[in-house]
């Protein structure tokens, strides 16, 4: 399973279950195509399965949003190979959607498997740092009561300050943005973006050229440096991508336009994008 297969449920994580999650409509549409839908009836129909072909069916059900099932294979497959990476983070992720899409109470269950599944994901593979962004956002954003723990969060954080540099910083902006010091986390917004001279950076996620293009636009004020930013989230944008493509090209929009004035794409922006109602309401 490649990490686009992966990162694919990232965006449907613990911020957007217990925060605003961005709508699915606001996303490139998913089409299933027959030849997906005939590989499901067929291996659906195998009374015993091996585990290329489980692993497969999990995959086809997810990809089709078909998540229940893809949750029940994904729950038989990490019990009985608890050291597979790959098969904990799935499971973490379809688990993550799953809260999302039903009550609160409902949830509990999704929650604590998301949380398990994660956690044994980041045992198995520490140096894997979207593996700690997605526990950064678990123990930051959770109750306590469900596992969030600020001793927890900042271990995170530390973990991805082994890895990378700028991923550091945009994470620490993220904490103490989402616990409320301000002064924080402007300062580690300010560093992240401070450090990239241009839009050539080291390797970073897809989603860190949208943080660093709102933070070029906002708190730089650096018109070309946003450009780029944005530009290079939508030339490289993949299914695993927190922010809709749509969100990047209205930011586009706006730094090529004279007058852009864009109403109903602004409300969306200040109703799902965090970081750009954070800066609206604080420093704009």
């Amino acid at each position: 399973m490649a990490i686009a297969q992966r990162l694919i449920f990232v965006i449907f994580c613990v911020f957007f279950s217990y925060g605003q999650r961005i709508p699915i409509a606001l996303f490139e549409p998913m089409v299933i195509n027959s030849e997906q839908q005939s590989r499901i009836i067929a291996l659906d129909s195998i009374d015993v399965k091996t585990l290329a072909e489980q692993e497969e069916l999990a995959l086809l059900y997810a990809n089709t949003r078909a998540y229940e099932q893809s949750f029940d294979i994904l729950v038989s497959l990490a019990n009985d190979h608890p050291t597979n990476y790959d098969y904990q983070f799935l499971l973490g992720g379809i688990a993550g959607i799953l809260a999302s899409e039903v009550s609160r109470v409902k949830s509990l269950p999704y929650v604590r498997a998301m949380k398990t599944a994660f956690e044994q994901a980041a045992r198995i593979a520490p140096d894997s740092f979207i593996t700690q962004l997605v526990l950064l956002e678990l123990y930051t954003e959770l109750p306590w009561v469900l596992g969030g723990s600020e001793k927890k969060a900042n271990r995170a954080l530390s973990t991805i300050q082994s890895l990378s540099d700028i991923e550091y910083f945009l994470a620490a902006g993220y904490y103490y943005r989402t616990t409320k010091k301000n002064k924080e986390a402007l300062v580690a917004y300010l560093t992240a973006v401070n450090e990239v001279d241009s839009c050539s950076t080291p390797e970073v996620s897809n989603d860190a050229y949208y943080v660093m293009g709102v933070l070029s636009f906002y708190l730089q004020k650096d018109i070309t440096k946003a450009l780029c930013f944005f530009e290079h989230y939508v030339a490289h944008f993949n299914g695993g991508d927190r922010y809709p493509k749509s969100f990047a090209r209205h930011y586009i929009a706006k730094l090529t336009s004279v007058i852009h004035v864009n109403e109903e794409m602004e409300e969306k922006l200040l109703t799902y994008d965090p970081l750009t109602r954070w800066i609206q309401n604080n420093f704009k």
